[in-house]
């Protein structure tokens, strides 16, 4: 199947990312004969990434970059229920797990590629429920020793209702990653009314539920496959009595945010250089004209202001935002060229809290921003 030429340039770059359709991205790759390992991002939850190793036009392994030991622990369960494997607590290579009950002969070789197989069958399927998301291609196949080497039809030809069944639950169920909250467990009993046998599997799963259990783990645990889950508890996430949530919160770190009105390029390159290292956001902004709309949108942390611009002084920019009861309370520097006892006391008259000379030391000015900015660790 053909995809677009940039996609096609795209992903044959190592460490390039782009949002495409993974199985027209894949199925590129494999047509190529390109080596190395193809990762895919769930749009609908971040933290999972899906990986698929590739040589030669053939398919050698697929897994994930998170959750390995949750989803070894159903996928075995799933192929050798009879077999009880030891799964440390920190597994970083699910691969080499495998390779290792092979080496010591608690697997044939038969088995290992069994369930080799069945994981990538997996892992793909996961990838092909995706109508778009981001793809990086690195040009690296870290697998030692190389043991599966299949084709892609094989793997997904016996799956394919499955894979049509996936895809109708994907909005709601996004992966097995996903952890489920309750809301109102009576509520839920109520909408299943007199179904016996679904009020008695919701009964069952409630103490994995309530201990944050991902999807992978409450079928382990329960003997159920993913998609039976999947499909028991769609239409209840779709009518709201459970919520979703993500695999692994991302924290995303929320940084001071400083603001420099400068109409000097170089001013502003060094501000933002300096302060972005001391783990400092930097709004720039040339136009003292637009600082007070932006500032409504966007409340700074500190603002570092240049005393001489067009239109506009800073004196009089400092004491128009020391109006306002937005901005009133808003730390501001004043940087400047001049260093006269008058031009302090201006400073100080309309409400600014420092003084810095240009030129600056950057260290000078790390410190004084520091002094009046609280950085959150």
């Amino acid at each position: 199947m053909m995809i677009t030429t940039m996609v096609k340039n795209e992903v044959t770059k190592s460490k390039k990312e782009t949002v495409a359709i993974p199985y027209q991205v894949l199925q590129s790759l494999l047509n190529k004969k390109i080596s190395g390992k193809l990762i895919i991002q769930n749009p609908q939850d971040e933290s999972i990434e899906w990986v698929i190793y590739l040589g030669k036009g053939k398919i050698h392994f697929a897994t994930t970059t998170l959750g390995k030991r949750e989803r070894l622990i159903y996928l075995l369960s799933q192929c050798f229920s009879e077999h009880n494997f030891y799964i440390p607590q920190e597994l970083h290579d699910d691969y080499q797990f495998i390779h290792n009950q092979w080496e010591n002969h608690r697997l044939d070789s038969r088995k290992v590629r069994s369930i080799l197989a069945f994981m990538t069958q997996e892992a793909i399927i996961r990838c092909l429920t995706l109508p778009r998301a981001k793809v990086n291609f690195e040009k690296v196949l870290d697998l030692d020793p190389l043991i599966l080497n299949t084709d892609i039809k094989s793997l997904i030809n016996p799956l394919k209702k499955d894979l049509n069944s996936f895809r109708q639950i994907r909005e709601e169920i996004s992966s097995p990653f996903i952890r489920l909250q309750e809301k109102d467990w009576e509520s839920v009993k109520n909408y299943l009314g007199d179904d016996l046998s679904k009020i008695e599997l919701l009964e069952s799963l409630k103490p994995y539920i309530n201990d944050s259990c991902t999807l992978y783990e409450i079928a382990a645990y329960s003997k159920k496959s993913i998609l039976e889950l999947g499909l028991f508890f769609q239409p209840l996430i779709a009518l709201n009595f459970f919520n979703v949530k993500p695999y692994q919160e991302i924290i995303i770190e929320e940084k001071p945010v400083i603001a420099c009105i400068d109409d000097s390029h170089t001013i502003q390159r060094i501000v933002k250089m300096t302060l972005n290292t001391g783990g400092f956001e930097v709004i720039g902004i040339t136009d003292p004209a637009k600082a007070m709309s932006m500032f409504v949108r966007q409340k700074p942390d500190l603002i570092l202001m240049d005393i001489n611009m067009p239109d506009i002084d800073g004196y009089k920019l400092a004491y128009m935002m020391r109006q306002s009861a937005l901005l009133k309370d808003i730390p501001i520097l004043m940087l400047t060229g001049r260093d006269g006892v008058m031009d302090r006391v201006k400073a100080k008259m309309v409400g600014a809290v420092g003084y810095i000379c240009k030129p600056f030391n950057p260290r000078e000015l790390m410190q004084c921003v520091q002094d009046h900015v609280q950085i959150t660790n």
